[in-house]
């Protein structure tokens, strides 16, 4: 079972790069948006703040009204990376070295513990509820479990099967689905440094 299903994910593993390659470059298509004001300021100063600085509690108010979401969606984001990095060391055959199998476990249950923290906040606050779409839960819950597999396989090695259907299952979604933020996150971040920058606003005085 091992082989074929490896054999899957590298496959979904194609298909999302592919598929992200051809969204990126389709946004990239609707061209550069040119500035005619001088410059009153540093693109890549406002870039450096928009990925830094400008991320943090005190300068987000709808991250400093909800810290403990905060909190979760950090340690959601780190198990999910975390589980992708144990993925690529499966996948290539490799034993993770032995100072990482336990932080790579935490890691990625407590990920895991995120995930659902924030997938009950979504389901039982009304408000959040009426806002969310099949795509929110559809996509949390795939990458919870892609998680929460990742560190329970390494655990119990009964479960790679399992762990390795969610992840291709995760990687064929991961285009499709609001995961796919996964690039334009960067790629809007990077913009908006680099716009505000040269306007001057980033980085922030304050």
């Amino acid at each position: 079972m091992g082989q074929p299903l490896h054999l899957a994910v590298l496959a979904a593993a194609a298909w999302a790069v592919g598929a992200l390659a051809v969204t990126w470059l389709r946004a990239r298509g609707f061209g550069r948006r040119v500035l005619l004001a001088p410059a009153a300021g540093d693109r890549s100063a406002g870039v450096c703040y928009a990925f830094t600085r400008a991320m943090l509690p005190q300068a987000k108010e709808s991250v400093r009204m909800h810290l403990p979401s905060y909190a979760a969606g950090m340690v959601f984001h780190l198990g999910t990376f975390a589980a992708f990095g144990v993925l690529a060391f499966v996948l290539a055959g490799v034993d993770l070295p032995a100072a990482v199998v336990w932080p790579a476990r935490i890691a990625t249950l407590a990920g895991a513990l995120g995930g659902l923290a924030l997938l009950a906040k979504r389901a039982l606050t009304p408000h959040l509820r009426g806002l969310s779409s099949p795509d929110d839960f559809v996509a949390n819950l795939l990458t919870t479990s892609f998680a929460a597999l990742a560190g329970a396989a390494s655990l119990r090695p009964q479960l790679q099967t399992a762990w390795l259907v969610v992840a291709t299952m995760l990687l064929l979604y991961l285009p499709i689905g609001k995961i796919r933020h996964c690039i334009f996150f960067f790629s809007s971040r990077a913009y908006l440094g680099a716009f505000f920058g040269y306007r001057g606003t980033f980085p922030s005085a304050s």
